[in-house]
């Protein structure tokens, strides 16, 4: 691998991992090794260093806290939040989490069939809080964890503006901590939020993520990622980037977005508004260390693609490369 290359390695829904090459120089994208049927690997290649029960089920996102003695782990399937402690290695301190280290949140039914129940979706680490987004209790969770009695205290159910049938998947959080940004994932919105140090959420406001001629009928899945991107001058904005999956249309598309770097209620369509020409199924949106760069995975589609910022204020996606044939990409990782 040469010194202008980047690896990238790519999760998949089948049974591989693949790891790709990108070269801004070249502006080329490679394949690279694959590990097919990782349960039969032989010879050692993988080896299995630890093991433990996450306490819930359908496991779907983690975090682990900055000092490394935990990790949380928020599960679709059972709709709870489980705390593991972590030895110094970061191995699992125990086999399974003890009984009050699960969370379960408040459901209360709703009408839309996919919120049957509740399913926590993901972690995130905010300024010493743990947020984590209830796609069937329609809220977002707000934690704290109290390092003493080792245990996640609940601060407050983010419920305002959240409308039947909304469905918060993922969200980011305004580097300067006074607004969170939530992708929606059934009713295919994006809602902005304030984060008070202290007092209730309150909703700012409300955008549809897709396009004019997607006319939002059902579909089995909905919104998938959230990303948010510094800007690229000193004075410039963010540029915040949503997917869209299932659509009724050949293709689906990315939401885009700018936000003030000092006011994070400042949110605007850019002047495109969507970009298409992707593929079906875009469930995978990442960026590069840089933020220079962001790989977008259809995983239906078995295409990945490689963008650059690109504009006079980087709010603009231009194709660097692109790569066909890899099946099933859900998650793509910049080392």
């Amino acid at each position: 691998m040469s010194e202008s290359q980047k690896l990238i390695l790519l999760g998949t829904h089948a049974s591989s991992i693949h790891s790709v090459l990108f070269d801004p120089k070249e502006r080329t994208l490679k394949r690279g090794v694959s590990s097919e049927n990782l349960p039969a690997q032989p010879n050692g290649k993988l080896e299995k260093v630890a093991e433990a029960n996450t306490g819930g089920e359908g496991p779907t996102h983690f975090a682990i806290l900055p000092d490394g003695s935990e990790v949380v782990i928020a599960h679709y399937r059972s709709g709870s939040a489980s705390v593991l402690p972590l030895n110094p290695d970061g191995l699992f301190a125990a086999s399974s989490p003890t009984e009050d280290r699960i969370y379960k949140g408040n459901y209360s039914p709703k009408k839309h069939w996919r919120q049957e129940a509740a399913h926590m979706h993901q972690v995130v680490l905010h300024n010493g809080e743990i947020l984590i987004p209830d796609l069937g209790s329609n809220k977002i969770y707000r934690y704290k964890w109290d390092t003493k009695t080792k245990k996640l205290d609940l601060l407050e159910e983010i419920e305002d503006g959240f409308e039947d049938g909304d469905g918060p998947r993922h969200l980011v959080v305004h580097p300067n901590g006074s607004h969170l940004y939530v992708l929606n994932e059934v009713a295919g919105a994006l809602t902005v939020h304030t984060l008070p140090s202290s007092g209730p959420s309150k909703l700012v406001k409300r955008y549809s993520m897709l396009p004019p001629n997607d006319d939002g009928r059902r579909r089995e899945t909905g919104g998938a990622e959230i990303i948010l991107l510094p800007p690229t001058n000193p004075n410039g904005r963010l540029f915040l980037i949503t997917s869209n999956r299932d659509s009724p249309n050949d293709e689906d598309t990315l939401a885009l977005f700018s936000v003030s770097q000092t006011d994070g209620a400042d949110v605007q369509r850019t002047q495109e508004g969507w970009l298409g020409g992707i593929g079906k199924h875009l469930r995978a949106v990442e960026q590069d260390a840089s933020g220079r760069y962001v790989l977008v995975a259809a995983r239906d589609t078995g295409r990945v693609v490689v963008f650059q910022r690109s504009g006079e204020e980087g709010l603009q996606l231009s194709e660097v490369a692109r790569l066909e044939g890899l099946e099933s990409v859900v998650v793509p990782l910049w080392i």
